[in-house]
């Protein structure tokens, strides 16, 4: 049942972040997207976007505007968003930039709780006892995934060399971080607050491993490299290929919502695109003024 918000969300271009997320902790949050890029993240309406036939963007949050960053990651780290995630069932959200910063946003009030510089950043995930990981991919001073304190910004906790880190995810269940490189999937046990110990380790099919989502219900991962897309079982530790997916090379990002949708991104031009696919069912909206990079569903 599609959520209705006529009432909500008319004329309401500013409302606070965190009420507008907090709506997304209902059954029916996958109703809404967010896509990021160029030094933006929006958040959009899916079916209100569907009866107009275009995006309906409820708020859009901008780095280059935000007075609660420092000026140079205001002005420089966060010109290419390359990954968006809403956290804590929404009241918070995680951004991250090639540009080479990271950050973490409040809900209630749109403030930055935390930033730190982590460069080529391409991901980043919220840990247990309030830990931020994030994905350092090729750079001089990166191929690693860093670990911080959401209360102490700009400082490195640990750092493990990881060759192109590209995504990263927290399987609850199982207590490990999963991270992605550039032809290996990695397991992380959390032993302490301050400190990742590697598990274990997998050859990706493929290489340049790029995005990494969690599945609803949590038993596997996807994942995305070079050639396509991916199906990883956590118990059973196997890659299996995603059958009855429009394949691509270089998928961005890709993600499933509870009924089965999926959203993904395709770069149309070097590593940008101006369209989010949809599939099972197909769609697509475009956002001809912004070069996108990932899009997620809400949940």
């Amino acid at each position: 049942m599609a959520l209705k918000f006529n009432s909500l969300f008319s004329g309401l271009q500013l409302v606070f972040l965190g009420l507008l997320l907090s709506c997304c902790q209902s059954k029916d949050r996958s109703n809404l997207f967010m896509v990021c890029g160029d030094s933006k993240v929006l958040l959009v309406d899916y079916e209100k976007s569907m009866e107009s036939t275009e995006p309906v963007v409820i708020w859009t949050w901008d780095a280059q505007k935000a007075p609660d960053l420092p000026e140079a990651y205001r002005t420089k780290k966060f010109n290419t968003m390359d990954d968006c995630k809403a956290v804590n069932g929404g009241a918070q959200l995680l951004v991250s930039s090639s540009s080479g910063g990271v950050a973490l946003l409040n809900g209630k009030d749109r403030k930055v709780a935390f930033f730190a510089t982590v460069p080529n950043a391409h991901s980043v995930e919220m840990l247990p006892n309030d830990r931020i990981v994030a994905a350092a991919s090729t750079n001089s001073k990166g191929n690693k995934i860093m670990l911080f304190d959401i209360d102490q910004s700009e400082k490195v906790l640990f750092e493990d060399s990881l060759y192109s880190a590209h995504g990263l995810v927290w399987h609850e269940a199982s207590s490990r971080l999963f991270a992605l490189g550039y032809d290996v999937l990695r397991a992380y046990k959390m032993p302490s607050p301050d400190r990742l110990v590697l598990e274990k380790e997998w050859k990706i099919p493929g290489e340049g491993g790029h995005d990494l989502q969690l599945a609803p219900g949590a038993s596997h991962l996807y994942m995305t490299e070079h050639t396509g897309a991916w199906r990883f079982d956590i118990k059973e530790e196997k890659f299996s290929k995603l059958t009855d997916f429009p394949q691509a090379e270089n998928i961005k990002s890709i993600g499933e919502d509870a009924s089965g949708q999926f959203i993904f991104t395709v770069p149309e031009k070097s590593w940008w695109t101006h369209h989010v696919h949809f599939h099972q069912p197909a769609q697509q909206f475009a956002f001809p003024d912004m070069k996108v990079y990932k899009a997620r569903w809400v949940r």
